[in-house]
């Protein structure tokens, strides 16, 4: 019966079939075993290489663009301006098409350019140095290389595409060159004004955290979250061997922050306190010009001494010195006592030799190696500053309760929290017993009433005075009027009061006359000037070293001025403190006052006209230069060195932008409409720089054709535009 299964023909044509399927698959499996074994040995090295040309599509985080500050009359004090970085694709298509000797000579000419154009009297470029590390780029056909190790301006990169062999031939297009380097945008934050207020505007960080700027200090920290913007996403896909970018959602530009701050006051301020502090080699030194009827801060600069003998702007000392402030303070303590009726302004105060025992330790007048001022009015006491007069009248009236004096200090105000729009603000200090009552000593109340045994930062002290010449009401310091986002105003500040009144009307007068007249007949007599009325006090305090007391490593000195002008009509508190004065006599106003003088001085003369008759008469001048649109402040002093008549009509602003014509023999300064976002401005006669500068702040991008300064624009004066639109702009000597 088997042998018949066997021999039966169906069975035996199915077990050939098997047997023929089986043949043909193990030929299959050894032909594509074979096919893997030579991918992986033979044209492994030529798939690996199209491999690299293959990639998924990667998420991009797009960065925002950081918003701008402004200052009070609008001009830019930190923006974000564009920058690139040229990387290399060393596998692109072009650069492998052409020949070593070829593209040898076309990177010689590329290094030689950079060379040219990229070196600086600090940083010399070798031609040699970059063709070293481009080969280093090729060796490891890198498609990320560095053209340069360093941001250029879009002007730089406009020059290098100018020239061969990045520039585009004509009926040719862009040659292997420019087709295999790929510029990268990126965002520098930019201060027009330079250090000018740079640490209360701030500073970010190089880096980036989480694809957004970061705010270091200043401003730029405490609005950072407003500031910085929202993250955008983006698909990175490779087509034709490059990197192509698809947004899929834009990023959300940054909103723009509004301060109080005047540029020409700060120019001014930080001109003057830099120049005393140059003259006495004071180790650092505060300036705060603040407006007496809104609590807005002008103008602000903190100077240290580098180790060079330099000023730069370093610490915010305006808000965060935690310093004794010495005798500005005895006002605070005169107002304390009128307004307890403690004293009277005529009370004779003795104050004899100008020694004064209390404890174990002597209170001393400035004076008392000369005998002193013997017997002195209580207002006297004020003017010429006497410590011993002072420190007697507190402790007549509050010896018995020293927490009285202190409450009553921290009604004036001087102690409130200000929650200013600055990071790293202190608290003013004056103690009570009862806070701490085993570092309360018998001397704690004297020293107090003089300004020691006090941490008082320079704003506080500002803000107290402020409301002496503002009649009694406190307003609170502040630096940010508003936060626009997009044109919209998302965030207000308006001036606050914060006390109503710091004291009785009758203190009020009292303190007023005795302001008054230490600058007419005390120890401000150095601020005393002939074109405005200024009233204030005089400080001067030993700086403590901390545990190591006050004359550690010899005796250094902080005086200070604080006051306000024109006393009649007061406009402005000032106040200025220099520390550590080198070679001269401590004088709060020898030194700080003279600077507040001169403030004073400079802020009347660019705010009043100068009379008719005072005008000199023009020069009999044939010729006239011309003269290209621009920044007003530029031309006018240009035009002044070159002793040229010039006409500036009443309606220009300090540097707002004006255009020049020549009228009457004389050249007269015209202003250009004022830059708004959203609207093309007329950018006609203005420099390249000038140009960009105008339409950045528009929000706008820039290309330009030719050179020197611009005689078209591609989008008409007046016209609606949308931030991040490209605009052209056409050049010509």
């Amino acid at each position: 019966m088997k042998q018949e299964e066997t021999n039966n023909p169906v069975t035996i044509k199915a077990v050939r079939r098997y047997r023929i399927v089986g043949a043909l698959m193990i030929v299959f499996l050894l032909v594509v075993f074979g096919k893997i074994l030579k991918t992986i040995f033979v044209e492994g090295d030529k798939w690996r290489t199209i491999g690299e040309t293959l990639h998924r599509p990667e998420p991009v985080d797009l960065a925002p663009i950081r918003g701008n500050i402004y200052a009070a009359d609008g001009r830019a004090v930190a923006i974000t301006a564009p920058y690139f970085r040229l990387y290399f694709d060393f596998q692109a298509d072009p650069l492998k098409a052409i020949k070593k000797d070829s593209l040898n000579k076309l990177l010689d000419a590329l290094a030689l350019n950079i060379s040219r154009k990229l070196s600086t009297q600090y940083e010399k470029i070798k031609p040699a140095d970059l063709k070293k590390k481009w080969r280093e780029g090729m060796a490891k056909k890198s498609r990320y290389w560095p053209v340069i190790n360093r941001d250029i301006s879009y002007l730089q990169m406009k020059e290098l595409y100018d020239m061969a062999p990045l520039a585009r031939v004509p009926r040719k297009g862009l040659g292997p060159i420019p087709r295999s380097i790929r510029p990268e945008e990126k965002a520098k934050r930019m201060m027009p004004f330079g250090s000018l207020g740079s640490r209360t505007i701030g500073s970010v960080y190089g880096s980036m955290e989480g694809g957004l700027s970061q705010g270091k200090n200043g401003i730029e920290l405490f609005y950072d979250k407003q500031l910085r913007g929202e993250i955008g996403k983006a698909s990175r896909v490779y087509v034709g061997g490059r990197r192509i970018l698809n947004t899929i959602q834009a990023p959300k530009r940054g909103c723009d922050v509004y301060t109080t701050l005047d540029m020409d006051m700060q120019s001014i301020v930080e001109v003057e306190l830099r120049s005393k502090l140059e003259e006495v080699q004071g180790e650092s030194g505060t300036a705060i010009l603040m407006e007496v009827a809104t609590g807005q801060v002008k103008a602000i600069t903190n100077l240290q001494r580098t180790p060079s003998g330099g000023y730069i702007e370093s610490k915010n000392y305006a808000v965060a010195d935690m310093s004794e402030p010495g005798s500005t303070f005895k006002t605070v303590s005169m107002m304390v006592a009128l307004d307890a009726g403690i004293v009277h302004p005529e009370d004779i105060i003795e104050t004899g030799n100008g020694l004064f025992s209390v404890g174990k330790r002597t209170v001393r007048d400035h004076n008392a190696h000369k005998g002193g001022y013997g017997p002195l009015t209580a207002a006297q006491t004020i003017w010429y500053s006497s410590n011993v007069g002072v420190a007697k009248i507190i402790l007549k009236g509050f010896a018995h309760d020293p927490d009285k004096y202190v409450e009553a200090v921290r009604r004036t105000g001087i102690t409130d929290k200000f929650r200013l729009e600055i990071p790293g603000e202190a608290p003013a200090v004056v103690r009570k017993r009862a806070d701490n009552p085993d570092r309360w000593y018998g001397t704690t109340l004297a020293w107090m009433s003089f300004g020691y045994e006090t941490q008082i930062p320079p704003i506080h002290t500002l803000a107290f005075y402020n409301a002496v010449a503002n009649g009694g009401r406190m307003m609170r310091p502040y630096f940010v009027t508003k936060v626009m986002d997009r044109g919209e105003v998302v965030q207000e500040h308006r001036p606050v009061v914060l006390r109503d009144s710091i004291c009785k009307h009758s203190t009020l007068i009292a303190i007023q006359d005795m302001l008054s007249n230490v600058v007419a007949k005390g120890t401000g007599s150095p601020v005393k000037s002939s074109t405005v009325n200024i009233s204030g006090k005089t400080g001067t305090a030993q700086i403590s070293q901390g545990k190591s007391g006050y004359r550690a490593g010899g005796t250094m000195h902080l005086v200070s001025f604080c006051g306000y002008f024109p006393s009649e009509n007061p406009k402005y508190t000032c106040m200025v403190v220099v520390r550590g004065p080198r070679g001269v006599y401590p004088s709060g106003g020898g030194i700080s006052g003279v600077v507040v003088k001169q403030i004073a001085e400079k802020l009347l003369a660019i705010q009043e006209p100068e009379p008719f008759d005072t005008v000199s008469p023009l020069p009999d001048i044939k010729y006239l230069p011309t003269v290209r649109a621009g920044q007003r402040e530029p031309i006018v002093s240009a035009l002044k060195s070159l002793n040229l008549p010039v006409r500036i009509a009443s309606e220009c602003g300090k540097n707002q932008w004006v255009r020049p014509t020549v009228e009457s023999g004389r050249i007269s300064l015209k202003p250009l409409p004022s830059v708004k976002r959203g609207v093309m401005p007329d950018v006609h006669g203005l420099s390249a720089q000038d140009a960009l500068y105008m339409l950045q702040l528009s929000g706008l991008k820039v290309r330009t054709n030719g050179w020197g300064h611009v005689v078209a624009q591609s989008v008409p004066y007046g016209s609606k535009v949308k931030v991040g639109q490209t605009v052209v702009i056409d050049l010509s000597m």
